[in-house]
């Protein structure tokens, strides 16, 4: 029988949020921690700039966002996970907490999307992208897109006509930076949509502009079938698109739109819960043995493994926690012994001795006994 050749090696995905789902073994934590290390290094040059504008509490918990991490390794089937570290949750102000919330929320609308394609195989996703035309005000430009978005899904629930009606559910999210060329503010969004056939660009274009008056710039294309995180990753960034901006320019956009609901969802995407908790989710793993990597940040080398734990052995599980039961013994044993302790009180009262003749009991099954010698 001829050998087959080794399986080539998993490439990892080089975007920051899709690598977070990627490859998760231990030749690939190098590569995360290094990640994690220049989000880590962003956020403290954020830090610095907001700590100047007078938010010295949000400042102080950015500056101690990410100080130590400690990553799981379960060896016995090389799978790496986030265990716990300390982390701000301000994730549109936090480059380390962007990739992990982006993260979460990715596998969590992938996961759903694997239940849908099973349910029915008909129907496709398409990446939908939508803008309005650049402004020196971003709070008027984000209310004006997102009017402009509600309006365009409210035409489909019309059932008046509409390019997206042929979408069965939708999930996307709110991104801003600067335009390229007008350096003015450029929000758009990108959207996920299930469909079976492409919506088409042009009647969306057309829409769109009718909508909104100023942009006709749409952009519809197929997701792969066979590698849909490429696709679904440009709606889960929109938070790591926050911190990659300079510092002023995050710090502004953090001021203007926090509060506001920058990732939504429709149809059979509705519903779907992302986890708060921003480690890994473990689980699934919890009878595999493990030990721990406790990494450190430093201002000069980034992060450095500091210490590396023994191997523990997974808990007991519940069912084995739980005593053992009880011994039950025979209905007849409880019988004699509720008329040997009857006729032992009877006999006392009598006067008799503790193993006297007048002691002796025999039971109904023909054993003779006596007090404390057993039944």
């Amino acid at each position: 029988m001829r050998d087959r050749p080794p399986p080539k090696p998993e490439k990892e995905n080089p975007d920051s949020v899709a690598a977070e789902i990627g490859v998760q073994g231990i030749e690939a934590l190098p590569r995360r921690v290094q990640r994690y290390s220049k989000a880590k290094e962003s956020a403290l040059d954020i830090a610095k700039y907001i700590e100047g504008q007078g938010l010295a509490q949000r400042a102080q918990r950015l500056l101690s966002c990410g100080d130590y991490l400690v990553f799981r390794h379960y060896f016995t089937q090389d799978l790496v996970r986030l265990h716990s570290a300390r982390l701000c949750m301000q994730h549109l102000l936090c480059p380390l907490c962007a990739i992990r919330r982006g993260a979460k929320a990715l596998k969590s609308y992938l996961d759903r999307w694997e239940v849908i394609r099973a349910q029915n195989g008909a129907l496709k996703p398409f990446l939908v992208t939508l803008t309005v035309k650049d402004g020196p005000d971003l709070a008027e430009r984000f209310k004006h897109l997102h009017k402009a978005q509600r309006e365009l899904w409210m035409r489909k629930h019309r059932g008046r006509g509409s390019a997206l009606d042929g979408v069965a559910g939708a999930v996307w999210s709110y991104e801003v930076k600067r335009g390229s060329g007008s350096g003015a503010w450029h929000p758009h969004l990108h959207m996920i949509a299930l469909a079976e056939n492409m919506p088409d660009q042009q009647e969306l274009a057309d829409e769109w502009h009718n909508i909104t008056g100023d942009s006709f710039v749409v952009d519809v294309r197929p997701i792969s079938q066979e590698d849909p995180v490429s696709g679904f990753v440009e709606v889960f960034k929109y938070a790591v698109k926050f911190s990659e901006q300079e510092p002023a320019d995050t710090m502004h956009a953090f001021m203007t739109l926090k509060g506001k609901r920058l990732l939504a969802s429709a149809g059979l995407f509705r519903g779907v819960d992302v986890p708060e908790d921003l480690a890994d989710d473990v689980s699934d793993l919890a009878n595999l043995p493990f030990y721990d990597l406790l990494y450190r940040f430093s201002k000069a080398g980034g992060y450095s493994l500091e210490h590396r734990s023994k191997v523990q052995q997974p808990a007991a599980s519940d069912e084995a926690k739980k005593p053992r039961p009880r011994y039950d013994s025979p209905q007849w044993v409880k019988d004699e012994r509720k008329a040997f302790e009857r006729e032992l009180h009877e006999r006392i009262a009598e006067g008799h001795k503790p193993g006297s003749k007048g002691m002796i009991w025999r039971s109904k099954k023909g054993v003779s006994t006596k007090r404390g010698q057993g039944t």
